[in-house]
């Protein structure tokens, strides 16, 4: 097996449990998931299954969400799913067109961004949500982070005290949705906590082509929704012209470019980069090009 899956988490479950209800559907034990989805959030979960699960780390790991962030209310975990901490009535906030765009555009760039508490970063060994839970405390660390756009597409405020910003949202891999929504809180002085998001894209995987999870449960074939995960590599593909030269890389060994060229493909070689080496239009692994030659890096089972 050396496939991808797009697949639409519900509302509800742990990407984990995806992970699980796909083993039973598949038959197959190794599998695995890119980039977590908590479980009030939905979206776009892309899965690799068998040898593609070695490929997770060189998949694109750019992102959009659709968040929803109610303001004046903030809770313990930063989501709906937490204790209420803090509550504002917002009738009287200055939430006009311009200083909402002003404040947005604030975020857009690389920021230092504050883990949630109720997160699986690790602080003295042990996860943050696991402290939390025992009632201790710990101090919250910071990560670098890239947001590359933020519009906003909506102001509902069907109810005045804590109307609701709806956000389009662009950005780079780590980045907490549950704290930017919490930063926008404290910018507008009122504070705020995450009501609702939804993964609309990860890397090439979006929505419109997300199979949702139930429908892969009932599927009497679901191996029909099987991708090929190079298509949504950021790694260009480059076929090695004989089995002896497949050979040699897949025993561990490096081989000249001239040996990985078929029908006269002329391709850019750049030095050191990473390229998805195939024979026959099956996958070898990844290689990279060192000293004019290519070098495994990552090789699949004959």
């Amino acid at each position: 097996m050396f496939a991808a899956l797009n697949v639409y988490k519900p509302l509800g479950i742990t990407s984990h449990d995806v992970v699980a209800r796909l083993r039973r559907v598949f038959g197959l034990k190794k599998i695995g998931h890119l980039g977590t989805l908590d479980p009030l959030a939905e979206g776009v979960l892309p899965v690799c299954l068998g040898q593609a699960t070695r490929l997770i780390e060189y998949f694109p790991s750019g992102k959009r969400y659709t968040a929803q962030v109610t303001l004046g209310r903030t809770t313990t975990t930063l989501d709906a799913e937490g204790e209420e901490l803090s509550l504002m009535d917002c009738s009287n906030l200055d939430l006009s067109e311009v200083r909402l765009q002003a404040l947005l555009s604030s975020f857009i760039g690389t920021i230092m961004q504050q883990v949630p508490l109720y997160s699986a970063v690790h602080v003295g060994g042990k996860k943050l949500y696991e402290l939390a839970r025992q009632g201790k405390t710990a101090d919250l660390p910071t990560r670098e982070t890239v947001i590359e756009q933020i519009t906003l597409l909506n102001l509902d405020h069907q109810n005045p005290a804590h109307p609701v910003l709806t956000l389009d949202v662009t950005c780079g891999s780590g980045t907490y949705i549950r704290s930017l929504a919490r930063d926008i809180g404290d910018a507008l002085g009122c504070g705020a906590f995450l009501s609702g998001l939804v993964r609309t894209a990860h890397g090439r995987f979006t929505t419109e082509t997300a199979i949702p999870l139930e429908d892969l449960q009932q599927a009497t074939d679901p191996t029909t929704a099987l991708l090929n995960p190079l298509q949504f590599l950021d790694m260009p593909v480059y076929p090695v012209a004989t089995a002896e030269a497949a050979r040699l890389l897949s025993n561990g060994m490096k081989i000249d470019p001239v040996q990985a060229e078929s029908g006269g493909l002329a391709v850019k070689l750049k030095p050191n980069a990473l390229y998805m080496a195939v024979f026959e239009d099956k996958p070898l692994g990844v290689v990279q090009l060192v000293s004019q030659r290519f070098k495994p890096v990552k090789m699949f089972p004959a």
